[in-house]
């Protein structure tokens, strides 16, 4: 008869209700990490905002056309200058924000949504994860995710549509490597809702299914779907809307529009390829982005899921595309941490200290290198911030407006609201800074460096 030492664990017989708590407090680790990092997004963006650090573009934009949709309305969109702001990018899925602001009426209820989008996205990761890394190793990518520097540096950046692609890349990639289509196609949908180029993703999901999975017909099915969205939203549906072709084609490696990109790919590949990297810029994000990692993603066929986002990001002639900063990450973050977790499930029985490794890295290119977060105490004090919020309390609900950049969110709710430097005879103007008497307008309100005028 063997001795109790050296029985394991498993061996001996435990409680129902002890087996029963066990398995209750690890089905509750990921919900919790979740919630404490939406508390944090969602503390942290408040934050910035109650002290006038969010601007018109991109939380005032959002902010004024999802008013609309909460009043059943397509508003034009007077911050962002169109008619119909899914003109601009085609993302109805922010309709499904709306009723949010039946119970807070408030642009801040974009941050809290925007919070919990982010860390939703965490869940599917930490569940994909827990067969092949264990719990602490599922664990420590979670919470890889949810400190990696490209999501922080999303959302502290107001708000984007982008937000709601991330969820469903999460759940869509879990999706597909669990091969459930049941899930998956309900996130393929929300995706390419939620913008246009989203469903490029999608569509290299499909090649991952058709290439690695060996899912012939699943994977074709992905492939031409999304690929038929995206060429339909971009050739007819925002022309239709906006009146014009689109516009956001900024690829000089690739053509003169999006349509010639295809062909500039099989012409010279190496010369696209070579575009990636020919800024210094382009290879700090690049290794940045990579090394939050441990460049473990590169060891995995995932990988492939995130070609469209990296040649979308760094072969586009905006600098800000390159940048460290901004929304730009969003999209590929889930992608890296899924890949991470594939390259790790091959490593044995040191999986569970490599995880614990990314997150290490992880969170020292977040806090002590890149560091999304900094600024943070230099916003002005809440006393100089309710003086301001005093002065814009004197702006009648339904007034026309003009305002300064950082007070543009705080006045969205309402038909008319103009960026300063495009001022059309607004009933009010409320300028930061210095102000002389504006000819037609005399002073109401002045606090906290805000002159508040009226058209008299």
């Amino acid at each position: 008869m063997p001795r109790l030492g050296s029985l394991s664990a498993e061996a001996l017989p435990l409680p129902r209700w002890r087996l029963d708590v066990r398995r209750l407090a690890v089905d509750a680790l990921p919900v919790g990490c979740a919630s404490t990092a939406a508390a944090f997004y969602a503390f942290v963006s408040i934050y910035r905002h109650d002290r006038f650090a969010t601007g018109g573009y991109d939380l005032g934009i959002f902010d004024q056309t999802i008013w609309g949709y909460s009043r059943f309305a397509i508003v034009r969109n007077t911050v962002k200058g169109v008619p119909n702001l899914l003109g601009d990018h085609f993302h109805p899925a922010l309709m499904l924000l709306a009723p949010a602001y039946w119970v807070w009426d408030d642009a801040r209820v974009l941050l809290v949504a925007q919070a919990l989008l982010l860390a939703v996205a965490s869940l599917p990761l930490f569940w994909w994860a827990r067969p092949r890394l264990g719990v602490t190793g599922a664990t420590a990518i979670q919470l890889a995710f949810l400190g990696f520097w490209g999501l922080l540096a999303g959302m502290i950046f107001d708000f984007h549509e982008l937000a709601v692609a991330v969820p469903a890349i999460s759940f869509g990639l879990y999706a597909l490597l669990e091969r459930r289509p049941a899930l998956f196609w309900p996130m393929l949908a929300l995706g390419c809702l939620a913008k246009e180029d989203v469903a490029l993703t999608f569509a290299a999901m499909g090649v991952y299914a058709l290439v690695v999975q060996r899912r012939a017909r699943f994977g074709l099915g992905v492939i031409g779907v999304a690929g038929a969205w995206f060429v339909v939203t971009l050739g007819l549906i925002i022309p239709a809307i906006s009146g014009h072709r689109y516009h956001y084609w900024d690829y000089p490696s690739l053509g003169r529009s999006w349509t010639r990109a295809p062909l500039a790919v099989v012409r010279r590949p190496w010369r696209v390829a070579a575009a990636l990297v020919d800024k210094s810029v382009k290879r700090t994000t690049l290794t940045a982005t990579f090394g939050a990692w441990l460049f473990l993603p590169l060891g995995s066929p995932l990988l492939l899921v995130a070609v469209p986002t990296i040649a979308e990001r760094f072969l586009a002639g905006n600098p800000a595309f390159w940048s460290d900063r901004f929304q730009y990450s969003l999209p590929i973050a889930p992608i890296l941490a899924f890949a991470t977790v594939d390259a790790l499930s091959r490593l044995g029985r040191f999986r569970a200290v490599a995880a614990t490794a990314v997150l290490a890295c992880g969170l020292v290119l977040s806090i002590a290198v890149v560091r999304p977060l900094h600024g943070l105490s230099g916003y002005m004090s809440a006393a100089r911030a309710g003086k301001i919020d005093a002065c814009l309390d004197r702006i009648p609900p339904q007034a026309s407006v003009a305002a300064s950049g950082a007070l543009v969110p705080h006045l969205t709710h309402r038909p008319q609201i103009d960026p300063l430097f495009r001022e059309e005879h607004d009933a009010y103007l409320a300028v930061a800074g210095r102000t002389g008497r504006d000819p037609g307008y005399r002073r109401i309100c002045r606090g906290g460096g805000v002159t508040v005028l009226r058209r008299s």
